[in-house]
């Protein structure tokens, strides 16, 4: 049995010189300690553009029924297994979609500036399009979108969207960002221009596009029971 994903928004990586983000609180180890509850810590690097910060959360499985899924502690910056926090996959989904005439490649490039980041590929960002549009799709009960090739990828020649195709994807995916969000202007200011501030090539991150970050994470936990991507 697969384990059950708990979303927290605790805490935010700060900028105090530490590149340790850890979720377990030592009060809650020490309460599982005393519960005979036991723990698994997962471990997964996050490139914060000019460093990289290691996020430690916790799988806690009951010791009486250890074959039970068990329940894994995330916070809302992390997706688990990927290399980026959740503000740049978002920053680059949103640039790409409320923008009618950008391709994948500039919003890419647009994003990996904004973050300081070596490398961020427009390829990384059509499967991130994918998955959310996927989601969106069992959510809303609309028809699944046709398995379309990523902008520069192999089969991109053979099998391309048409112009109506990504028109409508960008803003269904657009749409949903901003129900998600709570209308949040702040999605559409980034999208418009690459802004220089706040400064986001390195922790602490914040401001208003921020913050629409969480809401849009914690809407889709909140109400589908599932990670946004």
């Amino acid at each position: 049995m697969s384990s059950i994903h708990i979303l927290t928004e605790i805490k935010r990586i700060e900028n105090k010189g530490s590149k340790k983000y850890t979720v377990l609180t030592p009060q809650l180890e020490r309460i599982c300690q005393e519960e005979a509850i036991t723990l698994k810590e997962h471990v997964n690097s996050l490139n914060c553009g000019w460093i990289d910060v290691e996020v430690v959360y916790p799988e806690i499985h009951d010791q009486e029924s250890p074959s039970d899924g068990g329940y894994i502690i995330i916070p809302e910056i992390l997706i688990p297994g990927r290399p980026y926090p959740i503000y740049v996959y978002l920053y680059a989904i949103t640039t790409y979609s409320f923008n009618p005439a950008m391709g994948q490649r500039e919003a890419a490039k647009r994003t990996q500036e904004r973050f300081g980041l070596k490398t961020f590929s427009h390829t990384t960002l059509g499967r991130a399009i994918k998955r959310l549009e996927k989601n969106i799709n069992n959510n809303e009960g609309e028809p699944r979108a046709p398995e379309d090739p990523v902008e520069g990828s192999e089969s991109e020649s053979k099998a391309f969207p048409t112009v109506n195709q990504i028109k409508e994807r960008k803003e269904k995916v657009a749409s949903y960002l901003k129900k998600a969000s709570a209308e949040d202007i702040s999605l559409s200011q980034e999208a418009e221009k690459a802004h220089k501030q706040p400064d986001y090539r390195r922790p602490p991150y914040t401001g208003a596009f921020i913050d629409a970050c969480h809401h849009i994470v914690g809407y889709t936990f909140l109400r589908y029971h599932q990670l946004l991507l």
